[in-house]
């Protein structure tokens, strides 16, 4: 009784065939390749020494690889070493990377996808003052005398909130009128905030340092102790100063 067949008998005689077609096909294709770039060779007067296959990293690359098929020939039983010689075995190999390159592995090294990041909304300010009207001109604070003798004058003095949001709103034109700035004013804190646009990152470093010192000066000098200047996802752009009377800048760039 002849024996079944096993699946790996049956598969190999189709593996090898591809194999041989799909060597034949690179043959033929690599003559034509190689006569078209002798052509090139010849018509640049390049040295026939200068292009001497056995110079080549490709031909050192194939010797190596026919000494390690011989390396793995010899490893083979001694009933499969004549069957399965250098060249099979490299038909075998060949058939293998096909093999893999079909089922398409380079998605294993594929990073997964980022989750994304829903945009919080910024809690809106309890005491905002809306967008500004039209321009209207800015009033000049009114002189104070100064203190009687004996009297105790007071540490600061907050102005009212049209005071402030005109004299800030008009500052910030001088800059650039895509500012847009929106106030949050506490004034029993005497505490200040002031959202810029981003077109706060489009402004140069310069001037920048101009707008955030003239911003936290006008706004002291209204009687604020405390001046944030934020952009429109409450990132922190300018702080009071620790030391000394100049405003302190802490974000430059949008990233």
């Amino acid at each position: 009784m002849t024996p079944k067949p096993t699946l790996w008998q049956k598969l190999f005689p189709l593996l090898l065939r591809e194999a041989i077609a799909i060597l034949q096909g690179i043959s033929e294709l690599l003559s034509k390749a190689t006569e078209q770039l002798k052509g090139v060779a010849t018509q640049r007067a390049i040295a026939p020494e200068q292009l001497n296959p056995e110079r080549s990293w490709v031909s050192r690359g194939a010797a190596l690889w026919w000494q390690g098929m011989g390396w793995v020939q010899q490893r083979l039983p001694n009933h499969l070493q004549e069957r399965y010689n250098r060249a099979t075995l490299t038909a075998i190999a060949i058939t293998l990377l096909l093999i893999l390159l079909w089922l398409n592995p380079l998605t294993w090294f594929q990073s997964p996808p980022q989750p994304t990041v829903k945009a919080t909304q910024r809690p809106q300010p309890s005491v905002l003052v809306q967008p500004r009207p039209a321009p209207t001109p800015i009033p000049q604070p009114t002189p104070t005398p100064p203190p009687s003798p004996g009297a105790i004058a007071p540490s600061t003095f907050v102005s009212d909130s049209l005071t402030v949001r005109q004299q800030l709103l008009a500052l910030c034109d001088r800059y650039s009128n895509a500012l847009d700035p929106t106030l949050t004013l506490t004034p029993s804190e005497q505490r200040l905030e002031l959202m810029l646009a981003d077109s706060w990152y489009d402004l140069s470093p310069t001037t920048q340092d101009q707008l955030a010192q003239n911003l936290w000066q006008t706004a002291h000098d209204l009687g604020y102790q405390t001046i944030m200047v934020v952009d429109t996802e409450g990132r922190l752009l300018v702080r009071d100063p620790v030391v000394g009377d100049n405003a302190i800048v802490v974000r430059r760039k949008l990233i």
